[in-house]
């Protein structure tokens, strides 16, 4: 029988990705540490929705890296530690500078006012102090030079990462706030990755995430986990 004549069951995948935004952003927005236990029946109480799309979002977040589900232990948000917050940051600055390298001859007119609207739209969820949007923002800012790359493999690589550099960014700005402390790195490092230096813009790339290393390792420090 063709399987194209077959009625099958509707699934409701709009109310699956809602869930699943809304506990992301929880996790992101530092509503929910690393490491904090989460229960379905709170989280379905909560939402108020049933268990069967609940049951999806979290399997779509456990195997996104952001929830850890554990026979005995239950459900919990990632944990994090200063070893995986190291290797992060080195695997950043690689991953980074190699994007720069292939991406330095791509940019174009377009693919540079792409990167400034990414900015503009990063600064203005900074000043709102939505904390969750700022770390979406943030990420799409730094996915930038990835995508524009066109290394398949690379960029994979990079999205594999980002539940961690979500996690560790929550993080950061529970520690600091989200209102664009560190504006100032960001708006340089648009200026280099805009400029003709790729030297210049390598070296940012590891200042940048090594004072983002020591204000996580701070942040880190002061929630205790």
């Amino acid at each position: 029988m063709n399987p194209l004549t077959v009625l099958r069951p509707i699934e409701d995948n709009t109310l699956r990705a809602q869930v699943a935004r809304q506990i992301l952003d929880m996790v992101t927005g530092g509503h929910f540490l690393p490491g904090q236990k989460l229960t379905e029946s709170n989280l379905s109480n909560q939402l108020k929705v049933s268990r069967a799309p609940l049951r999806e979002a979290i399997r779509d977040l456990v195997e996104g890296g952001i929830l850890v589900s554990e026979p005995y232990k239950g459900l919990h948000v990632r944990s994090v530690s200063v070893l995986d917050l190291e290797e992060l940051y080195s695997m950043r600055t690689t991953l980074e500078q190699f994007a720069f390298r292939l991406a330095w001859p791509k940019r174009d007119e377009r693919s540079l006012s792409d990167l400034d609207n990414r900015y503009e739209r990063l600064i203005r969820h900074q000043s709102t102090g939505d904390q969750a949007s700022t770390v979406e923002c943030e990420l799409s800012f730094h996915s930038w030079v990835y995508e524009l790359s066109g290394h398949s493999l690379l960029l994979a690589q990079w999205k594999k990462l980002m539940p961690l550099v979500q996690i560790y960014m929550s993080l950061h700005f529970r520690t600091h706030g989200s209102h664009g402390q560190y504006k100032h790195m960001t708006t340089e490092y648009l200026k280099l990755a805009s400029g003709n230096s790729l030297d210049a813009v390598q070296r940012h790339v590891s200042e940048h995430l090594q004072q983002g290393l020591a204000s996580v390792q701070s942040a880190l420090e002061a929630v205790d986990l």
